[in-house]
């Protein structure tokens, strides 16, 4: 029998969904922006708002917020159903595309900067971990954030303002750096560039993955 979410309003969430068998959900640019406009379709039967994300090739990121009496399981529901179904007819495969069900940790609001910064960088994250080096030189983090400030299927190009997606609600986490939008998110970029010098992101990675 599965345990239940306690999902609630006003409550924030990691959300990661990962393909079936370690299989890729996405397998070319098209569908990576099928989902995002599924999203935003999705959003107006089950609103939430949707702090960050990034979509992998055999995974997804999300932070979101409950922001009604509508748990995000719905919204979740409601939008991987339409992925599937049209991943499947398109290349013509059968069966289920996630595996299992979402996992769903609750983050406290005093998380909220670093983990929206481990979702955000977590394509940065993978390549780090194939570096198989102590320690990584600024030049060679400055190349990895200005690849992740092209990616256009992460919400970290909207923290730095350098685009809109009509998905991400980024203000709220920036606003808890501070009131004025762009010191905000200049202070957002010299966060990314500390978490992945100093090693950071593994207290991130062992609060969203505790038991």
């Amino acid at each position: 029998m599965r345990e239940g979410r306690n999902f609630y309003k006003g409550g924030f969430w990691h959300i990661i969904s990962r393909g079936v068998a370690q299989q890729k959900i996405f397998q070319k640019k098209e569908d990576f922006a099928f989902y995002l406009y599924k999203i935003k379709e999705t959003l107006k039967k089950h609103p939430l708002a949707i702090h960050s994300y990034n979509l992998i090739s055999n995974h997804i990121h999300q932070l979101i917020e409950q922001t009604s009496r509508v748990p995000p399981s719905k919204f979740i529901a409601s939008l991987h159903t339409s992925l599937a179904v049209h991943i499947n007819k398109k290349y013509s495969r059968v069966g289920h595309l996630f595996q299992d069900r979402f996992k769903a940790k609750e983050i406290e609001e005093a998380a909220l900067v670093p983990v929206s910064l481990y979702i955000n960088l977590n394509k940065v994250l993978e390549k780090l971990q194939h570096f198989n080096r102590p320690k990584i030189s600024k030049r060679e983090v400055e190349k990895l954030l200005k690849e992740a400030e092209r990616d256009p299927w992460s919400s970290y190009p909207v923290y730095l303002g350098l685009r809109e997606d009509g998905v991400t609600q980024a203000n709220y986490i920036l606003s808890l750096i501070s009131d004025d939008i762009e010191k905000a998110r200049k202070e957002y970029r010299k966060l990314a560039v500390h978490y992945l010098t100093t090693g950071y992101f593994l207290k991130t990675r062992d609060l969203i993955f505790e038991i």
